[in-house]
């Protein structure tokens, strides 16, 4: 038995990673011919015209836009469509769709659920118990975990024991004809790309440049809640003629090549796949110590550097000491987020949905 049907459950096509990254998903397991349908709450968010045209896109009606609750009503409406679309694996492309699972599983006995961990599987604000008790309680119907990290496999092992939770990665795409970084001479060129959330902390940024006393610039790539904040903290700290903050924009490639070093100041993080896109575009990185993954990548000093802190000041130091080293060979850096390459991590899902579908066909058949 192979997973022939696959059905992505997704609250809208916002423009974030989890989007993206289960579109693109999507059109590997359609080209590898695969029947793949998303199912989502409503169009908007503005990566609708990035699916394939052979993923087929349905949509709840009346629409479910995303609220304090709307993910209690989006299970159920999901469910009800369970009966019409028949897959054989229901795919949750990250931990905040984990709470459709036991909805989805009472509507269909049949289907593998597995989910993306995208994210630690607990917040550092939630405590171990009751913790771990919610969330066994809330993926007691999921068959896999897909684990974006070897950190989030063994907590996988321990909050969900017996149940598959292998390290698959996910995607970086580049743009095609991927050429050699020329970064242009002068001042040192610094590149933040995120949403304007309190995840990511822009304002760690703005204050690490504040405190940076070399001649940089800092090009913030990306949108969010907290715009208007990051306008006015820009302003707050003069630092007018330093920043440039340039919202969305649909490829960061372009970016990546003017780039000297790639900033990142996020909380908490599963793959962030930015830091796969600079290594692979030869751009060395400076993050806060906020996924495992980094270790795993950033694994030589030509790399970049994880800083233990959030100090700023700490940060600013590490981003001295990269403009300091010899600028590394792009294919030096690209070597290291090989494993990322996404018709292999695509392919790697599908062998998984594969072993999950048999597992589950021989349970229910003895």
């Amino acid at each position: 038995m192979t997973a022939r049907k696959i059905l992505i459950c997704l609250h809208d096509f916002s423009r974030g990673g989890t989007e993206r990254i289960a579109i693109g998903l999507a059109a590997s397991w359609a080209g590898a011919g695969r029947d793949v349908t998303i199912l989502c709450g409503t169009q908007e968010g503005g990566l609708r015209g990035s699916v394939d045209d052979r993923v087929k896109v349905v949509t709840l009606e009346p629409p479910i836009p995303r609220a304090l609750l709307s993910r209690f009503r989006l299970a159920r409406a999901m469910a009800r469509q369970l009966g019409m679309l028949k897959p054989d694996v229901i795919f949750l492309p990250g931990n905040f769709h984990l709470l459709l699972a036991n909805t989805l599983r009472r509507a269909d006995p049949r289907a593998v659920i597995a989910l993306k961990i995208s994210n630690p599987p607990l917040p550092g604000w939630l405590s171990a118990w009751p913790g771990d008790v919610l969330f066994r309680h809330f993926t007691r119907s999921i068959d896999g975990f897909a684990a974006l990290t070897a950190g989030f496999a063994r907590e996988m092992a321990v909050l969900a024991p017996g149940k598959p939770a292998p390290v698959l990665y996910d995607p970086i795409y580049l743009r095609p004809g991927l050429e050699s970084r020329a970064a242009p001479q002068g001042k040192f060129h610094i590149l933040w790309a995120g949403r304007l959330e309190p995840q990511k902390d822009i304002g760690l940024a703005l204050k690490t440049i504040a405190a940076l006393k070399q001649d940089a610039h800092l090009t913030i790539l990306g949108d969010g809640a907290l715009r208007e904040k990051t306008d006015a903290m820009i302003a707050r700290l003069g630092l007018g003629s330093r920043v440039t903050r340039i919202g969305y924009v649909p490829s960061i490639d372009p970016y990546l090549a003017q780039a000297d070093v790639l900033l990142m100041t996020s909380h908490y993080e599963g793959q962030p796949a930015v830091v796969g896109e600079a290594l692979a575009h030869g751009v060395p990185v400076v993050s806060t110590d906020c996924s495992s993954m980094l270790r795993e990548v950033v694994a030589i000093p030509e790399a970049g550097k994880i800083v233990a802190t959030r100090n700023p000041a700490d940060l600013a130091a590490a981003l001295s000491q990269v403009r300091d080293r010899p600028r590394p060979p792009r294919e030096k850096l690209a070597a290291l987020v090989a494993q990322f390459e996404p018709q292999r991590c695509a392919q790697a899902y599908l062998d998984w949905f594969d072993a999950l579908a048999r597992e589950r066909s021989r349970d229910r058949h003895g």
